[in-house]
């Protein structure tokens, strides 16, 4: 897996599903998104690259009706952030960031909801997730 990435995605539970998640829209410089249990849990917010992110919602978002995906500039953020790559037991490398993540970091975000599957719902993105 190519660790220098031009994007890599945050996927977060919608604001309808868990009002947790909720931030502003516009997203403003200075909001903070908030870190989902499994992030708090193990000290790192878990991103995915584009090819990563099909599978982690096949994965952990299985039976969540809609999510929101947030896009962040790699080099941007591994400029002014500590981003990892951590290899996981199935040998793929995984990007993690070492803070939390800010509206500055967001390009931007989209939600989808799920239909008959994840893949049929990122079809609808295929220009964006890149």
């Amino acid at each position: 897996m190519a660790q220098n990435p031009q994007y890599v995605y945050k996927i977060i539970p919608s604001a309808s599903v868990d009002s947790r998640f909720y931030f502003n829209q516009p997203l403003a410089a200075s909001d903070t998104i908030m870190m989902t249990e499994l992030d708090l849990k193990d000290g790192f917010v878990h991103m995915s690259t584009v090819q990563q992110v099909p599978g982690v919602l096949k994965r952990f978002f299985d039976n969540v009706p809609s999510v929101a995906i947030l896009r962040m500039d790699y080099g941007r953020l591994s400029a002014f952030k500590r981003v990892t790559w951590d290899q996981t037991s199935s040998g793929e490398s995984y990007p993690h960031l070492h803070a939390q993540i800010e509206g500055e970091n967001v390009d931007s975000f989209k939600e989808i909801e799920r239909n008959q599957s994840w893949d049929d719902s990122l079809q609808a993105l295929s220009n964006w997730l890149v």
